[in-house]
């Protein structure tokens, strides 16, 4: 694994980058521990990913939950924002942590397709055209650490994480604090129970990295419970769901008393998520639709099929008789070619106009998903990815701590719209240009 900066480069990075800021702290007397206080050199940042949580199912929690309406009213900031199109994990993350919509960042979806016509899996940092809130703070001499229940998603945001962990990647100091994730095993027996007890784990990580290494930092967290759960049993109030943000709630409320031990009065907690859920009921089989095209014209058709929302990599007559048979099937809302002033229009609002955005775009109506087989839908009760659906775009933003309405941090907050604003939202408050 790869080591923490000593304490002494922190101090001596944020001296030449000249923060004024802290010019008063910084001619503090030494503290008398062996590690500098984080008051000297700067705030932690912990940005909270609660994957698939729409915002509006954190108005179901009791309101003297951590993340409830009373708590959430009474000394933070909160709101909902916009999640970018298409609202799927690898998009939401990529927006939050670059600021950038996707046809500048690059992470147009679940995948992309290859130069050799393979599909792949936004899953390498290689693959963001933007830098990420890591970098930055890396730059800027903080600590970074990516902590996920997801792999994709860690491996995706680690590239300039000092520390990544999840449990596929667990270093030593997690296992000696914390022990090993919870067998995998587990899942098929209580699939909902293991996912929330996953979750814990990670921000049992988050606590233990925060006793480990007192030093500032920015700290990105997925937690995929609400996700998994709103998949397989429907979004909140759907009772394994509900009660797995309510788990999320009191894991972060701890998670919060560490920071305030940890780092009094010197930190930020930002929550949100990468993108909603809506409930489903019905699948839309585009494969069939699709092998009919394959058959008719002899042309191979890539696609790949996330919840709402279906990407084609078909051109000619193979995409015309696709866009058509979409159009005309039950549950598709909207089909989107690229050709046109008004696709390329539909585009341009949606800011998917990136190479890795495929020819032909397909998105589906409340209450139905695009779906391999019919069998799918027996394990299914949720959703997401359309363009237009405010359960599957609406998503919280709520911002704790001390450090909350630093400098301009308060102004950026109330003009957010968007998970790209969060990008701006942390660098102000870490000060950084």
């Amino acid at each position: 694994m790869r080591r923490l900066r000593a304490l002494p480069l922190f101090l001596t990075a944020l001296i030449v980058l000249g923060q004024a800021a802290l010019g008063p702290v910084l001619s503090a007397p030494a503290a008398a521990q062996d590690f500098a206080s984080p008051t000297q050199l700067g705030p932690t940042v912990v940005v909270i990913v609660l994957d698939g949580c729409p915002a509006g199912s954190m108005d179901l929690l009791p309101d003297e939950a951590f993340l409830g309406g009373g708590r959430r009213a009474d000394g933070c900031l909160a709101k909902a924002v916009r999640a970018v199109f298409p609202s799927s994990t690898a998009a939401g993350h990529a927006a939050i942590f670059t600021g950038r919509y996707p046809e500048e960042n690059g992470v147009t979806g679940k995948e992309y397709l290859r130069a050799d016509e393979s599909l792949g899996r936004f899953n390498s940092p290689n693959l963001l055209e933007r830098p990420t809130l890591f970098e930055a703070a890396r730059d800027a001499g903080f600590g970074t650490a990516m902590m996920s229940a997801k792999k994709n998603v860690r491996l995706m945001l680690s590239g300039a994480a000092d520390v990544s962990v999840g449990a596929e990647e667990v270093p030593d100091w997690v296992l000696e604090a914390v022990g090993p994730p919870p067998d995998e095993s587990g899942q098929y027996d209580d699939y909902a129970g293991w996912h929330v007890k996953l979750d814990l784990w990670v921000l049992a990580a988050v606590q233990a990295y925060l006793e480990k290494d007192y030093s500032p930092a920015v700290i990105g967290v997925n937690l995929g419970s609400p996700d998994k759960c709103g998949h397989r049993f429907g979004p909140a109030p759907s009772e394994e769901t509900a009660a797995a943000i309510a788990a999320m709630s009191r894991g972060l409320e701890d998670l919060a008393a560490k920071l305030d031990a940890t780092r009094a009065g010197n930190w930020c907690m930002i929550v949100t998520a990468d993108h909603g859920m809506t409930r489903v009921d019905k699948g839309i089989t585009a494969l069939d639709l699709i092998d009919e095209v394959v058959e008719s014209t002899g042309t191979e058709i890539p696609v790949t099929l996330d919840g709402g929302v279906l990407y084609v990599w078909a051109e000619g007559e193979a995409a015309s008789e696709l866009a058509k048979a979409l159009a005309d099937a039950e549950g598709v809302a909207e089909v989107i070619g690229q050709d046109s002033p008004e696709a390329q229009a539909r585009r341009a609002e949606l800011h998917t106009r990136h190479p890795r955005t495929p020819p032909l775009i397909a998105v589906t109506a409340s209450g139905y998903m695009f779906i391999e087989s019919p069998l799918f839908m027996d394990y299914t009760r949720g959703s997401h990815g359309t363009a237009d659906l405010d359960t599957d775009l609406l998503v919280p933003l709520v911002v704790y701590g001390p450090r909350a309405r630093d400098g301009n941090a308060e102004q950026l907050f109330n003009a957010a719209g968007s998970l790209t604003d969060i990008y701006g939202l942390v660098m102000t408050i870490l000060g950084i240009e």
